[in-house]
């Protein structure tokens, strides 16, 4: 019996690991949506300030240069147009409601307006992944122990 309760509590700090392994690795996906959100936004910017892009045209163009891998690629990959997009999974609710405004609005304006509209939300996403950076960073190490800390915890109350 004796044997039983050790594999148990071996198993409750293993999980817990991985609990907190999980969150770090959701913290990860968090900063690369707002990163690849980022570099989306920075070249939509680039191609209506200085190319005066059509958006019709543009986005066919955009969504098959996303790696359909990432939560971004296959949320374009499954839209038509830019207000169609899907904000990627990993992100925070004000982080998805601040990408879908973004492209929602995209093509009702002027050249000059839609880049001043996208220097605003970009300086909003940078800020964002600023935090999540700092999340992860706070997180990076923590995670882990705390989670096999936990379950180790919990792993000597059986025993």
């Amino acid at each position: 019996m004796s044997a039983l309760r050790l594999l148990a509590a071996a198993l409750l700090a293993a999980g817990g690991f991985c609990a907190g392994d999980a969150r770090r690795q959701r913290m990860t996906a968090r900063r690369m949506a707002l990163e690849e959100a980022i570099a989306l936004l920075t070249r939509l910017r680039q191609e209506i300030g200085y190319r005066r892009a059509d958006l019709g045209r543009l986005y066919p163009v955009l969504a098959a240069e996303q790696d359909p891998r990432t939560p971004l690629g296959r949320a374009m990959g499954a839209a038509d147009a830019f207000g169609q997009v899907e904000p990627p999974a990993p992100l925070r609710p004000e982080e998805a409601d601040c990408l879908r405004a973004c492209l929602a609005d995209l093509g009702r304006a002027g050249a000059g307006q839609e880049c001043a509209r996208l220097d605003y939300y970009l300086e909003r996403m940078a800020a964002f992944l600023a935090q999540a950076r700092e999340d992860e960073r706070l997180s990076a190490g923590l995670d882990r122990r705390l989670g096999f800390a936990a379950g180790a915890v919990l792993g000597m109350l059986l025993v």
